[in-house]
C-alpha cells in the first residue's frame, strides 16, 4: 500500500476514535445494557461500538504502511497481523450481537481481546525501535488496551485513537533520500562523539 494512503487513512481512524468516545459517553448516560437489548441506547451503543472497530482497524493499516519499512523484524508484521485479526473478530461478535438483539458470540469477542492486546504489545514496541513516530506514540498504542476498562475504557480508546490518527496524518511521508527519523534523534550524540575523538586526536 502505497505512503499516501497514510493520511486518509489516518483520517477514518479519527472518526473511528470519535465513534469510541460517542459510544462510551451514551454507555455511560444510560442504564446498563439488557441482554437481550431492549432500549434504543441499547442497540445505539452496539452500532457505535461496531462502528468503532471497523474504522480503527483503518489506524492500524496507517500504523503499519507508516512504519513497515523500518521494523528491523517480524515483531512488527506479527503485531500488526494480530491486532488487526483480533480487531476484526470483535467487530464480528458486536455484529453478531446487533442482528441477534443480545450477546452474541461472546467466546469470539474474548479471543479477539486476548489477540488484540497482544498485537499491541508487540506493535507497540516495534514502533518504538522503528523511530518513525515520536516515541511516545509507541505508549498510546500500548494504551489502547484500556479497551478492556469498560466505558471509561472506550472513551479513553477514542481519545488515544483521535491522537494517534491526528499524529499519523500531520506527519510528512518520508522521500527517497530524506534522513530517517533515528538519525536526526541521533545526531546531537553523533555530533559529541566525533567532537570527543577530535579532542583526543589533538
Amino acid at each position: 500500500m502505497p505512503p499516501e494512503t497514510v493520511r486518509p487513512l489516518a483520517l477514518v481512524a479519527m472518526l473511528g476514535g470519535a465513534s469510541y468516545v460517542l459510544s462510551g459517553v451514551v454507555h455511560l448516560a444510560s442504564p446498563e445494557q439488557t441482554d437481550p437489548f431492549s432500549r434504543a441506547s441499547d442497540n445505539l451503543i452496539q452500532i457505535l461500538l461496531a462502528l468503532s472497530f471497523l474504522l480503527t482497524l483503518a489506524g492500524f493499516v496507517a500504523l503499519h504502511v507508516r512504519q513497515a519499512g523500518n521494523y528491523g523484524g517480524p515483531r512488527g508484521w506479527t503485531g500488526f497481523r494480530a491486532a488487526a485479526v483480533g480487531q476484526a473478530a470483535m467487530l464480528a461478535a458486536a455484529v453478531a450481537s446487533f442482528l441477534a438483539g443480545g450477546s452474541a458470540l461472546s467466546f469470539l469477542y474474548t479471543v479477539g481481546v486476548l489477540v488484540l492486546l497482544a498485537g499491541l504489545a508487540l506493535l507497540s514496541v516495534a514502533g518504538y525501535r522503528a523511530a518513525i513516530l515520536p516515541h511516545w506514540t509507541a505508549y498510546l498504542v500500548a494504551a489502547l488496551a484500556v479497551i478492556v476498562f469498560g466505558k471509561f475504557g472506550v472513551v479513553l480508546t477514542g481519545l488515544v485513537w483521535i491522537t494517534l490518527g491526528y499524529v499519523l496524518f500531520s506527519q510528512r511521508a518520508q522521500r527517497p533520500g530524506d534522513p530517517h527519523p533515528r538519525a536526526l534523534r541521533d545526531l546531537p550524540r553523533t555530533r559529541k562523539r566525533q567532537n570527543s575523538r577530535d579532542r583526543t586526536a589533538q
